[in-house]
């Protein structure tokens, strides 16, 4: 329960940061998906049932939070949570390689799955403007993998110490 509370108080912390410094600081208009990126570590460490409820609800608190669209960032980010999760199951989580693909392929995901659910419900998006706003977020959300990864498996190794080895992280901080 209190790995549950602090996953929800970083999406929720993730959230306030994304609509507040982060519009001052965007790249190119793009901004960091937090929530895409705690619902895909978690996914890695958790595997793709516990990942997938997690992401969903995650996706449900950006909907609530934002208050447009509920339910397709909880559809999308539960999807590519269990996508996430699935594939990198039996993968070394410790080795930095898998959540950088997983970053990149899963934000990618996630863009199309929300782009065709917004399709699907009658919005007038275009696939050019779709392509030019998920592959710089998937390259921005991948950036920074690197540094919030590892403070997030040493974090999550402590909830859980039978599964993650933290003392590989010890190396790197």
């Amino acid at each position: 329960m209190r790995e549950y509370m602090t996953l929800f108080l970083f999406a929720l912390t993730g959230l306030v940061m994304q609509s507040t410094i982060f519009n001052h600081i965007a790249l190119a208009g793009i901004k960091p998906d937090f929530v895409l990126i705690l619902a895909i570590f978690f996914s890695i460490l958790c595997g793709p049932r516990r990942g997938t409820i997690v992401g969903f609800l995650l996706g449900l608190l950006e909907d609530v939070y934002l208050g447009r669209f509920i339910g397709m960032n909880a559809f999308s980010k539960g999807a590519t949570s269990f996508l996430v999760g699935w594939i990198s199951r039996g993968a070394f989580s410790e080795n930095l390689l898998i959540p950088i693909i997983s970053m990149f392929a899963g934000t990618f995901f996630n863009s199309a799955l929300y782009f065709l659910a917004g399709k699907a419900l009658g919005l007038q998006w275009s696939m050019r403007l779709w392509l030019w706003n998920s592959i710089p977020l998937a390259i921005y959300n991948t950036c920074l993998v690197p540094f919030i990864y590892p403070r997030f498996f040493h974090l999550a190794s402590r909830f859980n110490e039978n599964r993650i080895n933290p003392k590989f992280w010890d190396r790197f901080s």
